[in-house]
């Protein structure tokens, strides 16, 4: 694979030996462990200047276990990825930015940190962050990029033939694999809906290429964009290949084992449960969610219905319905991108079009039904080619539970 490497500052000050204030050295098996709790940008400096120390922080049981720590602790504080997209230049432009908070618990401002863009068109392919990874772009040029390290790597090319494409990007947190599932859509002679063929799986490292999966291939369905990965498991919607010409009904989420690379089928309950429009994480479970209105502002309220798995095997669902307070005296239209799945359960709502001065999001709490605001400097006033020249401009996806990580240092 090849890799996309910007260039790194030594930083001569850090000495190549760890040593104690008194001048002692560190017993060895502690380096590793101190070296968890250094931020990504430290560990990277660190490894332009000793050796030593590069063999530890790129080792792969340390990278393995830096993660663990990183997804588990809150000395580093999980993010958020926003998606935007500039509809005069056709572009997507991807930023982050932590849940560091100033101000008082109403009104809370972030510095969001711009990262790339990519061509929208065609077929762009935009994941969640999946351990601290997040892949876009079109299937001829598929990347897997890291927002700690700001690198990335190009995904082996999938000879698409204009034929629709979908990726999605998994984690095997037992043997810490990245996986990057692929299937093509061909068209139904019954109603011209494309059903996956030509299933494939590639693991992420050096030298690796696609295998497709013929042992145990999944029944016949149409795949959609939505998906998550969420403790080993990649869940993506589908429809069912029925005879019936009523698809709503036949609306299932497929589930992808990234370590055994095995299929199984879990049912929807039935009536709105099958409108699910987003994917997101809720109690550490796979929840669907499906918002009243689609957009709402202007003085009306919304609602979000959520359906969350809890138990896979049999296909059983508990279902909740929050009203959210009226968005009076904002002329905006929202939309609800995803459950941030902590102590709080909130909702983060943001507007569908940016506007000057600045973005923003509103954070719904569903214990005491309360919204508050986070503002996040840099992203409006942000002076980039094809960006700050226009006007409509939308967002596209949010997605929590951002990590650091140290891949591709």
């Amino acid at each position: 694979m090849e890799r996309h490497k910007p260039k790194l500052a030594k930083n001569k000050n850090i000495s190549d030996d760890v040593r104690t204030s008194g001048g002692g050295s560190i017993p060895l098996d502690l380096i590793p462990e101190i070296l968890k709790d250094l931020p990504v940008k430290t560990l990277a400096r660190f490894i332009c200047v000793s050796k030593p120390w590069a063999s530890i922080i790129r080792n792969r049981d340390f990278v393995k276990s830096y993660l663990i720590k990183s997804s588990t602790t809150h000395r580093y504080p999980q993010g958020l990825i926003f998606t935007f997209k500039s509809k005069r230049h056709g572009k997507h432009f991807f930023f982050s930015s932590s849940q560091r908070q100033d101000g008082n618990e109403s009104s809370l401002s972030c510095v969001a940190s711009y990262h790339m863009k990519c061509h929208s068109q065609p077929y762009t392919a935009i994941t969640p962050s999946v351990h601290g990874l997040i892949c876009y772009g079109p299937p001829s040029k598929l990347m897997v990029y890291n927002p700690s390290t700001r690198r990335s790597i190009a995904v082996p090319n999938v000879d698409a033939h204009r034929i629709r494409m979908y990726h999605y990007l998994g984690y095997d947190p037992i043997d810490g694999d990245y996986k990057m599932l692929c299937m093509s859509r061909s068209m139904h002679a019954r109603r011209g809906r494309g059903l996956a063929h030509k299933i494939q799986v590639l693991t992420l490292g050096n030298g690796n290429s696609w295998r497709e999966i013929d042992d145990s291939p999944p029944p016949p369905h149409t795949p959609e964009s939505t998906h998550i990965c969420i403790d080993g498991i990649l869940y993506y919607g589908a429809y069912l290949d029925t005879s019936t010409r009523l698809l709503r009904k036949d609306h299932v989420v497929m589930s992808f084992d990234v370590r055994s690379e095995k299929f199984d089928i879990i049912k929807v309950p039935t009536e709105r449960a099958t409108r699910f429009t987003r994917m997101t994480r809720y109690n550490g479970k796979l929840a669907l969610m499906f918002t009243g209105y689609g957009g709402f502002g202007c003085g009306y309220s919304g609602n979000i219905e959520l359906w969350v798995l809890e138990d896979a095997a049999k296909h059983e669902w508990s279902s909740m319905n929050f009203v959210l307070p009226r968005l009076a005296c904002r002329e905006a239209l929202f939309q609800v991108f995803c459950a941030i799945d902590d102590d709080s359960g909130e909702f983060v709502l943001a507007p569908e079009a940016l506007r000057a001065p600045m973005f923003y999001v509103l954070y719904y709490d569903p214990n005491n039904n309360s919204m508050r605001r986070v503002e996040f400097e840099g992203v409006t006033d942000k002076k980039l080619q094809f960006w700050d020249d226009d006007s409509d401009r939308r967002t596209i996806s949010i997605f929590p539970g951002h990590v650091e990580n140290l891949l591709f240092l």
